[in-house]
Protein backbone atom coordinates (compact mmCIF):
# COMPACT_ATOMS: atom_id res chain seq x y z
CA UNK A 1 0.00 0.00 0.00
CA UNK A 2 0.93 3.87 -0.36
CA UNK A 3 2.44 5.11 2.36
CA UNK A 4 -0.09 8.20 2.32
CA UNK A 5 -2.97 5.78 2.30
CA UNK A 6 -1.44 4.29 5.60
CA UNK A 7 -1.19 7.64 7.07
CA UNK A 8 -4.22 8.86 6.15
CA UNK A 9 -6.15 6.41 8.57
CA UNK A 10 -4.04 7.17 11.66
CA UNK A 11 -4.38 9.54 14.22
CA UNK A 12 -3.93 13.67 13.08
CA UNK A 13 -1.17 14.10 15.18
CA UNK A 14 0.64 10.85 14.21
CA UNK A 15 -0.96 11.98 10.25
CA UNK A 16 1.35 15.23 10.69
CA UNK A 17 4.24 13.55 11.96
CA UNK A 18 4.62 11.41 9.43
CA UNK A 19 3.20 13.72 6.66
CA UNK A 20 4.58 17.43 7.32
CA UNK A 21 2.57 20.24 5.87
CA UNK A 22 4.53 22.13 2.21
CA UNK A 23 6.48 24.89 3.15
CA UNK A 24 4.81 26.64 -0.11
CA UNK A 25 2.20 28.18 1.58
CA UNK A 26 3.74 29.86 4.63
CA UNK A 27 5.83 31.26 2.25
CA UNK A 28 3.45 32.31 0.05
CA UNK A 29 1.82 33.49 3.43
CA UNK A 30 4.62 35.41 4.37
CA UNK A 31 5.18 37.01 0.86
CA UNK A 32 1.74 38.20 1.12
CA UNK A 33 2.35 39.63 4.37
CA UNK A 34 5.61 41.11 3.35
CA UNK A 35 3.80 43.60 0.40
CA UNK A 36 0.63 44.22 2.41
CA UNK A 37 3.31 45.96 5.19
CA UNK A 38 5.36 47.19 2.24
CA UNK A 39 2.33 48.40 0.23
CA UNK A 40 1.12 50.24 3.60
CA UNK A 41 4.65 51.72 4.09
CA UNK A 42 4.63 53.00 0.80
CA UNK A 43 1.36 54.48 0.73
CA UNK A 44 2.38 56.18 3.59
CA UNK A 45 5.99 58.29 2.11
CA UNK A 46 4.96 58.57 -0.79
CA UNK A 47 3.06 61.74 -2.22
CA UNK A 48 1.12 62.08 -5.86
CA UNK A 49 0.27 65.41 -7.56
CA UNK A 50 -3.14 67.06 -7.25
CA UNK A 51 -4.34 68.53 -10.25
CA UNK A 52 -7.90 71.01 -10.55
CA UNK A 53 -9.07 69.95 -13.92
CA UNK A 54 -10.26 72.79 -16.40
CA UNK A 55 -11.49 72.04 -19.45
CA UNK A 56 -10.87 75.35 -22.20
CA UNK A 57 -9.52 76.33 -25.66
CA UNK A 58 -6.37 77.41 -27.60
CA UNK A 59 -6.55 81.18 -27.97
CA UNK A 60 -3.83 83.54 -29.82
CA UNK A 61 -2.30 85.52 -26.72
CA UNK A 62 -3.78 88.69 -27.96
CA UNK A 63 -6.92 87.11 -28.26
CA UNK A 64 -8.64 87.03 -31.66
CA UNK A 65 -10.08 90.69 -33.14
CA UNK A 66 -13.33 90.78 -34.05
CA UNK A 67 -14.53 92.67 -36.94
CA UNK A 68 -17.79 94.90 -36.60
CA UNK A 69 -19.24 97.79 -38.14
CA UNK A 70 -20.05 100.95 -36.35
CA UNK A 71 -23.50 101.08 -37.30
CA UNK A 72 -26.24 99.69 -40.14
CA UNK A 73 -25.08 99.73 -43.75
CA UNK A 74 -25.33 97.90 -47.29
CA UNK A 75 -22.06 95.99 -48.32
CA UNK A 76 -20.82 97.17 -51.47
CA UNK A 77 -17.48 95.46 -51.59
CA UNK A 78 -15.60 92.38 -49.95
CA UNK A 79 -11.97 92.00 -50.15
CA UNK A 80 -11.20 88.92 -48.15
CA UNK A 81 -12.05 85.42 -48.18
CA UNK A 82 -12.13 83.11 -45.24
CA UNK A 83 -8.30 82.06 -44.25
CA UNK A 84 -7.27 84.84 -46.25
CA UNK A 85 -3.46 86.29 -44.46
CA UNK A 86 -4.48 90.19 -44.13
CA UNK A 87 -1.86 93.11 -42.79
CA UNK A 88 -2.84 95.26 -40.28
CA UNK A 89 -5.35 98.53 -41.98
CA UNK A 90 -5.87 96.17 -45.02
CA UNK A 91 -9.41 97.14 -46.32
CA UNK A 92 -11.80 93.79 -45.59
CA UNK A 93 -15.09 95.42 -46.71
CA UNK A 94 -16.61 98.66 -47.49
CA UNK A 95 -20.80 99.69 -47.23
CA UNK A 96 -22.14 102.07 -48.44
CA UNK A 97 -21.14 105.54 -47.77
CA UNK A 98 -23.91 108.01 -49.30
CA UNK A 99 -25.91 108.83 -46.72
CA UNK A 100 -23.01 109.42 -44.58
CA UNK A 101 -21.38 111.70 -47.88
CA UNK A 102 -24.53 113.81 -47.90
CA UNK A 103 -24.26 114.84 -44.15
CA UNK A 104 -20.53 115.88 -44.90
CA UNK A 105 -21.43 118.06 -47.73
CA UNK A 106 -24.08 119.59 -46.06
CA UNK A 107 -21.92 120.20 -43.19
CA UNK A 108 -19.22 121.47 -45.44
CA UNK A 109 -21.60 123.88 -46.80
CA UNK A 110 -23.03 124.91 -43.13
CA UNK A 111 -19.13 125.62 -42.09
CA UNK A 112 -18.87 127.88 -45.58
CA UNK A 113 -21.82 129.83 -44.78
CA UNK A 114 -21.25 130.28 -40.75
CA UNK A 115 -17.38 131.44 -41.92
CA UNK A 116 -18.72 133.63 -44.16
CA UNK A 117 -21.25 134.99 -41.55
CA UNK A 118 -18.33 135.49 -38.86
CA UNK A 119 -15.95 137.59 -41.47
CA UNK A 120 -19.05 139.41 -42.21
CA UNK A 121 -20.07 140.86 -38.67
CA UNK A 122 -15.90 140.67 -38.18
CA UNK A 123 -16.20 143.54 -40.86
CA UNK A 124 -18.79 145.31 -39.80
CA UNK A 125 -17.24 145.39 -36.36
CA UNK A 126 -14.14 147.33 -37.56
CA UNK A 127 -16.61 149.51 -39.83
CA UNK A 128 -17.92 150.40 -36.38
CA UNK A 129 -14.95 151.43 -34.58
CA UNK A 130 -12.74 153.25 -37.11
CA UNK A 131 -13.07 156.77 -37.38
CA UNK A 132 -14.70 157.02 -40.77
CA UNK A 133 -17.10 154.99 -42.89
CA UNK A 134 -15.70 153.31 -45.57
CA UNK A 135 -16.45 155.01 -49.30
CA UNK A 136 -18.94 153.69 -51.86
CA UNK A 137 -16.05 152.76 -53.85
CA UNK A 138 -14.63 150.34 -50.80
CA UNK A 139 -18.22 148.96 -50.32
CA UNK A 140 -18.54 148.20 -54.09
CA UNK A 141 -15.57 146.15 -53.50
CA UNK A 142 -16.71 143.67 -50.94
CA UNK A 143 -18.17 140.86 -52.67
CA UNK A 144 -21.10 140.10 -49.68
CA UNK A 145 -24.22 141.53 -50.56
CA UNK A 146 -25.59 140.74 -47.55
CA UNK A 147 -22.68 142.81 -45.53
CA UNK A 148 -23.17 145.94 -48.05
CA UNK A 149 -26.77 145.68 -47.62
CA UNK A 150 -26.75 145.86 -43.55
CA UNK A 151 -24.26 148.32 -43.91
CA UNK A 152 -26.37 150.46 -45.95
CA UNK A 153 -29.62 150.05 -43.81
CA UNK A 154 -27.45 151.36 -40.96
CA UNK A 155 -26.12 154.27 -42.38
CA UNK A 156 -29.02 155.35 -43.90
CA UNK A 157 -30.63 155.40 -40.43
CA UNK A 158 -27.55 157.13 -39.00
CA UNK A 159 -27.74 159.62 -41.99
CA UNK A 160 -31.29 159.99 -40.66
CA UNK A 161 -31.07 161.08 -37.60
CA UNK A 162 -28.00 163.43 -38.48
CA UNK A 163 -30.12 165.52 -40.88
CA UNK A 164 -32.75 165.79 -38.29
CA UNK A 165 -30.09 166.46 -35.70
CA UNK A 166 -28.68 169.50 -38.21
CA UNK A 167 -32.02 171.04 -38.48
CA UNK A 168 -32.65 170.96 -35.21
CA UNK A 169 -29.12 172.90 -34.61
CA UNK A 170 -30.11 175.11 -37.62
CA UNK A 171 -33.68 176.08 -35.96
CA UNK A 172 -32.03 176.12 -32.52
CA UNK A 173 -29.45 178.78 -33.94
CA UNK A 174 -32.05 180.97 -35.65
CA UNK A 175 -33.73 180.90 -32.52
CA UNK A 176 -31.31 182.36 -30.74
CA UNK A 177 -30.40 184.86 -32.99
CA UNK A 178 -33.75 185.95 -32.70
CA UNK A 179 -33.27 185.83 -28.76
CA UNK A 180 -30.15 188.21 -28.78
CA UNK A 181 -31.77 190.65 -31.13
CA UNK A 182 -34.80 190.72 -29.04
CA UNK A 183 -32.57 190.81 -25.78
CA UNK A 184 -30.76 194.39 -27.73
CA UNK A 185 -34.04 196.01 -28.36
CA UNK A 186 -36.00 195.23 -25.14
CA UNK A 187 -34.01 197.71 -22.96
CA UNK A 188 -34.74 200.45 -25.23
CA UNK A 189 -38.29 199.96 -25.91
CA UNK A 190 -38.35 199.24 -22.19
CA UNK A 191 -36.77 202.87 -21.38
CA UNK A 192 -38.44 204.73 -23.96
CA UNK A 193 -42.39 203.11 -22.45
CA UNK A 194 -40.50 204.74 -19.30
CA UNK A 195 -39.81 207.66 -20.66
CA UNK A 196 -43.05 208.65 -22.31
CA UNK A 197 -44.92 207.43 -19.03
CA UNK A 198 -43.08 210.37 -17.39
CA UNK A 199 -44.43 212.75 -20.26
CA UNK A 200 -47.85 211.34 -19.80
CA UNK A 201 -47.49 211.93 -16.85
CA UNK A 202 -47.06 215.70 -17.12
CA UNK A 203 -49.48 215.96 -19.54
CA UNK A 204 -46.74 216.56 -22.50
CA UNK A 205 -47.42 213.68 -23.85
CA UNK A 206 -50.38 211.65 -24.93
CA UNK A 207 -51.05 208.87 -23.17
CA UNK A 208 -52.29 206.86 -26.59
CA UNK A 209 -48.51 207.47 -27.48
CA UNK A 210 -47.20 206.01 -23.94
CA UNK A 211 -49.32 203.41 -24.70
CA UNK A 212 -48.56 202.01 -27.61
CA UNK A 213 -45.12 202.24 -26.74
CA UNK A 214 -45.92 200.26 -23.53
CA UNK A 215 -47.83 197.61 -25.75
CA UNK A 216 -44.30 197.59 -28.10
CA UNK A 217 -42.31 196.83 -25.23
CA UNK A 218 -44.88 193.90 -23.67
CA UNK A 219 -44.91 192.17 -27.27
CA UNK A 220 -41.21 191.90 -27.26
CA UNK A 221 -40.95 190.83 -23.52
CA UNK A 222 -43.30 187.98 -24.91
CA UNK A 223 -41.66 187.26 -28.08
CA UNK A 224 -38.48 187.10 -25.96
CA UNK A 225 -39.19 184.66 -23.81
CA UNK A 226 -40.82 182.53 -26.17
CA UNK A 227 -38.02 182.50 -28.01
CA UNK A 228 -36.21 181.77 -25.10
CA UNK A 229 -38.28 178.22 -24.41
CA UNK A 230 -38.31 177.25 -28.29
CA UNK A 231 -34.41 177.61 -27.82
CA UNK A 232 -34.51 175.18 -24.72
CA UNK A 233 -36.55 172.85 -26.81
CA UNK A 234 -34.74 172.59 -29.86
CA UNK A 235 -31.53 172.04 -27.48
CA UNK A 236 -33.42 169.26 -25.60
CA UNK A 237 -34.88 167.53 -29.24
CA UNK A 238 -30.88 168.20 -30.53
CA UNK A 239 -29.56 166.15 -27.39
CA UNK A 240 -32.34 163.72 -28.05
CA UNK A 241 -31.23 162.89 -31.50
CA UNK A 242 -27.75 162.59 -30.77
CA UNK A 243 -28.86 160.31 -28.03
CA UNK A 244 -30.60 158.34 -30.95
CA UNK A 245 -27.87 158.34 -32.71
CA UNK A 246 -25.45 157.12 -30.26
CA UNK A 247 -28.23 154.09 -29.01
CA UNK A 248 -28.58 153.42 -33.09
CA UNK A 249 -24.83 152.73 -33.39
CA UNK A 250 -24.63 150.97 -29.73
CA UNK A 251 -27.12 148.56 -30.82
CA UNK A 252 -26.12 147.80 -33.99
CA UNK A 253 -22.55 146.71 -32.88
CA UNK A 254 -24.86 144.75 -29.71
CA UNK A 255 -26.00 143.05 -32.23
CA UNK A 256 -23.16 142.70 -34.81
CA UNK A 257 -21.26 140.84 -31.91
CA UNK A 258 -24.00 138.85 -30.91
CA UNK A 259 -24.37 137.76 -34.38
CA UNK A 260 -20.48 136.84 -34.20
CA UNK A 261 -20.59 135.04 -31.06
CA UNK A 262 -23.44 133.12 -32.10
CA UNK A 263 -21.62 132.40 -35.37
CA UNK A 264 -18.57 131.06 -33.62
CA UNK A 265 -20.79 128.74 -31.69
CA UNK A 266 -22.09 127.49 -34.47
CA UNK A 267 -18.99 127.02 -36.12
CA UNK A 268 -18.14 125.01 -32.77
CA UNK A 269 -20.97 122.61 -33.14
CA UNK A 270 -20.61 122.57 -37.02
CA UNK A 271 -17.18 121.18 -36.17
CA UNK A 272 -18.50 118.59 -33.78
CA UNK A 273 -20.71 116.90 -36.00
CA UNK A 274 -18.36 117.62 -39.16
CA UNK A 275 -16.15 115.12 -37.09
CA UNK A 276 -18.55 112.50 -36.29
CA UNK A 277 -20.06 112.63 -40.24
CA UNK A 278 -15.89 111.95 -41.00
CA UNK A 279 -15.85 109.26 -38.40
CA UNK A 280 -19.17 107.82 -40.06
CA UNK A 281 -17.50 107.99 -43.33
CA UNK A 282 -13.98 106.13 -42.34
CA UNK A 283 -15.85 103.59 -40.68
CA UNK A 284 -17.85 103.18 -43.92
CA UNK A 285 -14.55 101.08 -45.18
CA UNK A 286 -13.61 98.10 -42.66
CA UNK A 287 -9.83 97.55 -42.17
CA UNK A 288 -8.26 94.73 -40.30
CA UNK A 289 -7.09 96.08 -37.02
CA UNK A 290 -4.29 94.03 -36.67
CA UNK A 291 -1.82 91.73 -39.22
CA UNK A 292 -3.26 87.91 -38.88
CA UNK A 293 -5.91 85.68 -40.40
CA UNK A 294 -9.21 85.55 -41.69
CA UNK A 295 -11.85 83.80 -39.90
CA UNK A 296 -15.67 83.36 -39.81
CA UNK A 297 -16.45 85.45 -42.67
CA UNK A 298 -20.39 85.82 -42.15
CA UNK A 299 -20.72 88.57 -45.36
CA UNK A 300 -20.23 86.53 -48.87
CA UNK A 301 -22.68 88.78 -50.92
CA UNK A 302 -22.71 92.04 -52.40
CA UNK A 303 -25.75 94.16 -50.98
CA UNK A 304 -26.32 92.21 -48.03
CA UNK A 305 -27.40 94.68 -44.79
CA UNK A 306 -25.33 94.42 -41.99
CA UNK A 307 -26.12 96.15 -38.34
CA UNK A 308 -24.35 97.69 -35.91
CA UNK A 309 -21.69 95.59 -33.70
CA UNK A 310 -22.52 92.37 -35.90
CA UNK A 311 -19.58 90.32 -36.11
CA UNK A 312 -18.68 90.29 -39.73
CA UNK A 313 -15.37 88.19 -39.33
CA UNK A 314 -11.91 87.15 -37.15
CA UNK A 315 -9.15 88.52 -36.91
CA UNK A 316 -6.65 85.59 -35.81
CA UNK A 317 -3.36 87.30 -34.71
CA UNK A 318 -0.29 86.67 -37.01
CA UNK A 319 3.12 85.20 -35.30
CA UNK A 320 1.67 85.51 -31.59
CA UNK A 321 2.07 82.81 -29.34
CA UNK A 322 -0.58 80.70 -28.13
CA UNK A 323 -2.48 80.27 -24.43
CA UNK A 324 -5.31 78.72 -23.24
CA UNK A 325 -8.82 79.84 -21.83
CA UNK A 326 -9.69 77.20 -19.77
CA UNK A 327 -13.14 77.27 -17.36
CA UNK A 328 -12.35 76.39 -13.83
CA UNK A 329 -15.53 74.98 -11.91
CA UNK A 330 -16.05 76.92 -8.71
CA UNK A 331 -14.91 73.91 -6.37
CA UNK A 332 -11.55 74.66 -7.63
CA UNK A 333 -10.83 78.36 -7.41
CA UNK A 334 -9.49 78.68 -3.85
CA UNK A 335 -6.90 76.54 -4.79
CA UNK A 336 -5.43 77.55 -7.60
CA UNK A 337 -2.68 80.21 -8.43
CA UNK A 338 -1.39 82.01 -10.60
CA UNK A 339 2.34 81.10 -11.10
CA UNK A 340 1.00 77.83 -10.81
CA UNK A 341 2.40 74.69 -12.82
CA UNK A 342 -0.11 72.98 -15.31
CA UNK A 343 -0.37 70.70 -17.98
CA UNK A 344 -2.18 70.54 -20.62
CA UNK A 345 -3.86 67.50 -22.85
CA UNK A 346 -5.07 68.69 -26.33
CA UNK A 347 -8.31 66.60 -27.15
CA UNK A 348 -7.08 66.41 -30.65
CA UNK A 349 -3.87 64.67 -29.74
CA UNK A 350 -4.09 62.13 -27.15
CA UNK A 351 -1.57 62.76 -24.59
CA UNK A 352 -1.16 59.07 -23.97
CA UNK A 353 0.67 59.17 -27.50
CA UNK A 354 1.61 62.50 -28.44
CA UNK A 355 2.53 63.68 -24.51
CA UNK A 356 1.36 66.85 -23.19
CA UNK A 357 2.30 70.27 -23.22
CA UNK A 358 3.64 72.38 -20.03
CA UNK A 359 2.65 75.83 -19.16
CA UNK A 360 1.80 77.75 -16.50
CA UNK A 361 -1.17 79.50 -15.24
CA UNK A 362 -1.28 83.33 -15.66
CA UNK A 363 -4.32 84.76 -15.00
CA UNK A 364 -7.51 84.32 -12.94
CA UNK A 365 -10.71 86.26 -13.28
CA UNK A 366 -11.53 88.46 -9.88
CA UNK A 367 -15.28 87.36 -10.76
CA UNK A 368 -17.20 83.93 -11.64
CA UNK A 369 -19.67 84.03 -14.55
CA UNK A 370 -22.73 82.31 -14.83
CA UNK A 371 -22.48 79.42 -16.66
CA UNK A 372 -26.05 77.81 -17.98
CA UNK A 373 -24.06 74.09 -17.26
CA UNK A 374 -21.20 74.03 -14.51
CA UNK A 375 -23.10 77.22 -12.67
CA UNK A 376 -20.30 79.80 -11.55
CA UNK A 377 -17.20 79.28 -13.02
CA UNK A 378 -14.35 81.48 -13.75
CA UNK A 379 -12.05 82.38 -15.97
CA UNK A 380 -8.54 80.75 -16.56
CA UNK A 381 -5.93 81.52 -18.72
CA UNK A 382 -2.82 79.76 -19.17
CA UNK A 383 0.77 80.08 -20.94
CA UNK A 384 2.03 78.02 -23.27
CA UNK A 385 5.54 76.36 -23.35
CA UNK A 386 4.99 75.81 -27.07
CA UNK A 387 2.68 75.79 -29.94
CA UNK A 388 3.37 72.53 -31.37
CA UNK A 389 3.06 68.74 -31.46
CA UNK A 390 5.33 66.25 -32.83
CA UNK A 391 3.12 64.31 -35.17
CA UNK A 392 4.88 60.91 -37.08
CA UNK A 393 7.97 63.24 -36.95
CA UNK A 394 6.26 66.28 -37.96
CA UNK A 395 6.28 69.48 -35.74
CA UNK A 396 1.90 70.29 -36.04
CA UNK A 397 0.97 73.85 -35.48
CA UNK A 398 -1.96 74.13 -32.39
CA UNK A 399 -4.54 76.30 -34.25
CA UNK A 400 -6.52 78.43 -32.54
CA UNK A 401 -10.20 77.20 -31.20
CA UNK A 402 -8.45 73.47 -30.47
CA UNK A 403 -10.26 71.87 -27.25
CA UNK A 404 -8.06 71.10 -24.07
CA UNK A 405 -7.92 69.65 -20.68
CA UNK A 406 -5.79 71.84 -18.54
CA UNK A 407 -4.49 70.35 -15.25
CA UNK A 408 -2.97 72.98 -12.63
CA UNK A 409 -1.12 71.39 -10.17
CA UNK A 410 -2.53 72.61 -6.92
CA UNK A 411 -0.11 70.60 -4.71
CA UNK A 412 1.02 67.08 -3.27
CA UNK A 413 -0.81 64.62 -0.98
CA UNK A 414 0.15 60.98 0.08
CA UNK A 415 -1.32 57.70 -1.09
CA UNK A 416 -2.46 56.88 2.26
CA UNK A 417 -4.98 60.45 2.16
CA UNK A 418 -6.64 58.72 -0.87
CA UNK A 419 -7.74 55.87 1.01
CA UNK A 420 -8.55 57.46 4.75
CA UNK A 421 -10.42 60.58 3.22
CA UNK A 422 -13.62 58.52 2.76
CA UNK A 423 -13.39 56.98 6.18
CA UNK A 424 -12.32 60.15 7.91
CA UNK A 425 -15.34 62.06 5.98
CA UNK A 426 -17.91 59.21 6.96
CA UNK A 427 -16.75 59.22 10.46
CA UNK A 428 -17.12 62.96 10.62
CA UNK A 429 -20.64 63.08 9.22
CA UNK A 430 -21.47 59.82 10.93
CA UNK A 431 -21.03 61.32 14.06
CA UNK A 432 -23.36 64.20 13.70
CA UNK A 433 -26.49 62.38 12.76
CA UNK A 434 -29.27 61.66 15.39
Amino acid sequence: MNRSVETAFLPAVLELQENPPSPAGRLILWTILTFFVLAIIWAGISEVDVVSVAQGRIIPSGHSKSVQPLEIGTVTAIHVIDGQAVEAGEVLIELDRSSAQADVNRLRAEQDTVQREILRYRQLAEWLLADSSPSEQQLQSVDDNLLRQQWREFSDRIEVLRREQDQQHTARQSAQHQVAKLEAVLPIVARKARDQKGLADKQLLSEQQYLATEQERREIFHDLRTQKGRVDELQAAERALVARIAYTRSEFHRRVLEGLDEAHHRQSTIRQERIKADTRITARTITAPVKGVVQQLAVHSIGAIVTAAQELMVIVPAGGAMEVEAVLENKDIGFVEVGQHAEIKIDTFPFTKYGTIAGEVVGLSSDAVADDRMGLVYKMRVAMNRSSVEVNGKHVDLQPGMAVAVEAKTGTRRIMEFFLSPLSRYAQESARER
